[in-house]
């Protein structure tokens, strides 16, 4: 009988980006043992994992992985290198894993400034049907993977280039609206199709921050290149705006702060999903 298959997932020391590679494969359903890179590392399954997992993710009376995922920069004199050449496994840096799994799909990195656990663009193509896919680390530091039926990955930001340097995976975005802008208008924030300012799409009202505004604009703008109708967009904005209007009541009790307004403004133009 062939061994069950086991990755064995060799990770840098004193750092945890490793985590979010973790999550991933435990959200493929592989069965993972984690060891940290080291050449004073002893080659023993029976160890116990990396402090601060909480709990061993493998059966300690199997015989051990059967290939070998291992973080860019580690070297093949490894221990647990070595004994994976002298056993034939198969060995692959995690950048080519990477690559090879997301060939197909559309990687949108996003930062995480808008302090949800679920990015505002995830929730804008969510709301648009495109099913779009999701690794994230929530506030609390623990990382999320959704694996959905759509071509689109959010993925953070300071992750991918952290991580991976300047790599680029998976396949550049087919964008609709190339030149779409915002426009200032009073108190309200006007969308356009163009930068000339003739294909109106729809405007929404600030939520009092500008740093936190214009990162929500520059979202905005990415999802309508993207094609997302502005219908899907609104309401995305909408149930977050409800949101970061409601944490700040308390603050600003007594202001003249205004309460969004719940319905969705018309709009004058209407964009296909692509």
């Amino acid at each position: 009988m062939w061994p069950k298959r086991k990755i064995l997932l060799l990770v840098p020391q004193d750092r945890d980006e490793w985590q979010g590679i973790l999550s991933l494969l435990n959200a493929l359903h592989r069965d993972v043992i984690v060891r940290e890179a080291s050449s004073e590392a002893s080659v023993d399954w029976a160890d116990g994992t990396i402090p601060g997992l909480e709990e061993e993710l493998y059966d300690a009376s199997d015989a051990g992985p059967t290939e070998i995922l291992y973080w860019p920069g580690t070297p093949q004199e490894d221990p647990h290198r070595q004994w994976g050449l002298s056993r034939g496994l198969m060995q692959t840096e995690l950048t080519e894993f990477l690559h090879r799994y997301w060939e197909e799909e559309i990687i949108l990195p996003v930062n995480s400034g808008l302090g949800d656990d679920e990015p505002f663009l995830w929730k804008i193509l969510d709301c648009a049907g495109f099913e779009p896919s999701l690794l994230w680390q929530t506030e609390e530091g623990q990382w999320e993977v959704r694996i959905n039926n759509g071509l689109h990955w959010i993925i953070p930001e300071s992750w991918l280039t952290g991580c991976w340097g300047h790599e680029s995976f998976g396949r550049r975005p087919q964008l609709v609206l190339t030149e779409s802008c915002w426009v200032c208008q009073g108190e309200q924030m006007e969308f356009y199709g163009d930068k000339d300012r003739f294909e109106y799409l729809g405007d929404v009202a600030p939520c009092g921050n500008k740093a936190l505004d214009d990162a929500v604009y520059t979202v905005v703008l990415q999802a309508l290149q993207l094609g997302v109708p502005w219908r899907s967009i609104r309401r995305a904005y909408d149930m977050m705006n409800i949101r970061w209007y409601t944490n700040d009541m308390a603050r600003d009790e007594g202001t003249d702060r205004a309460p969004v307004p719940s319905a969705e403004i018309e709009y004058l133009a209407y964009r296909g999903a692509g």
